[in-house]
């Protein structure tokens, strides 16, 4: 990984810190000598207080800027925003960058999916893009790939996690964002969706941007362990063989719903890890990963929204 600051101009940075801390010491030296001088001499009590106000406002002010190159030595890069966007919010979006245009090769996008490495892809936009923004870019986890749109310009930088995978990296430097592949994407692949949480689990078939069947398994799992009756690992015990059970009904309930769906390409789950571990054990379709919340009081609609969701970051 790459140095955020670049080694020298760190050192640089440090090096500073030290010699404006050494400075702050000997400033404090003088103010203890000068009280002295003052309790001492009142004949010049007048300049002795208006020599210990300058260095109080100097000692402050370098303390000020040791304050200031510490955090920037120390401080995490962020992004300027982060957010999860409904499908037709980003279409919106998506239209917007692919209607700009500039006068000359300016504008970066990348597609890359999810285990290819950004620099083998996009080698000759490395020296394009920052090296604070080719950290963000990199420090996205992703199990469906990422798109880059940058602007060499700087005005433009935006990464965006599709619902769907990524399914061949490209990269291009144009006149304009290359936003056709996005659009494709977008449309979906015909996925089983797992919302698996103890004791309610959602589960059904996306195709063509709607659920075409669907169903919630209910069963019944032991809440938090209370004082007295079963001690906490017999409890726990309990709780598992509840958790097991309820995998079990929810793979009951999935073998005919992906009987009858033999063309899915890809399963959709969120929830509590290990029991979705336990729901998709033996199945091959490729995984993707999303944070879904549990099913309670929400409808097919609902779960749909959170699946479509689109993830864009600003850089």
């Amino acid at each position: 990984m790459f140095d955020l600051f670049k080694k020298d101009e760190l050192n640089a940075l440090k090096a500073e810190i030290t010699r404006l801390e050494e400075e702050n010491r000997t400033l404090l030296l003088r103010l203890e000598k000068r009280d002295e001088k003052a309790k001492k001499t009142v004949a010049t009590k007048q300049e002795v207080d208006r020599e210990l106000n300058e260095a109080r406002q100097k000692v402050s002010s370098l303390e000020s800027e040791i304050q200031k190159l510490k955090k920037e030595t120390t401080g995490e890069l962020k992004f300027r925003f982060s957010e999860n966007l409904s499908r037709n919010r980003f279409e919106d979006i998506l239209f917007l960058l692919g209607s700009l245009q500039s006068a000359t090769s300016t504008l970066i996008t990348i597609y890359l999916a999810k285990d290819d490495n950004f620099k083998d892809i996009a080698k000759d936009a490395v020296s394009e893009i920052e090296n604070s923004d080719l950290y963000l870019i990199e420090k996205i986890d992703s199990s469906t790939g990422k798109v880059v749109f940058y602007d060499t310009d700087r005005i433009i930088k935006q990464v965006v996690i599709p619902a769907f995978p990524v399914t061949h990296s490209n990269y291009s430097l144009d006149r304009r964002f290359n936003v056709e592949p996005l659009k494709k994407n977008l449309a979906g692949e015909k996925a089983l969706v797992i919302n698996a949480h103890a004791g309610e689990t959602f589960i059904g078939i996306i195709e063509a941007e709607t659920f075409v069947e669907h169903e919630v398994i209910r069963s019944s799992v032991m809440g938090k362990h209370s004082k007295g009756g079963w001690s906490q690992k017999r409890f726990q015990s309990l709780v598992e063989e509840d958790i097991r059970h309820h995998a079990d009904k929810v793979r009951e309930a999935l073998l005919p719903m992906v009987g009858r769906h033999k063309d899915i390409r890809y399963v959709i789950a969120g929830g509590e890890g290990r029991l979705v571990k336990l729901v998709t054990e033996g199945y091959e379709y490729p995984l993707i990963m999303k944070s879904l919340e549990a099913v309670s009081k929400k409808n097919a609609e609902q779960v749909l929204r959170e699946v479509m969701a689109v993830r864009v970051y600003g850089i």
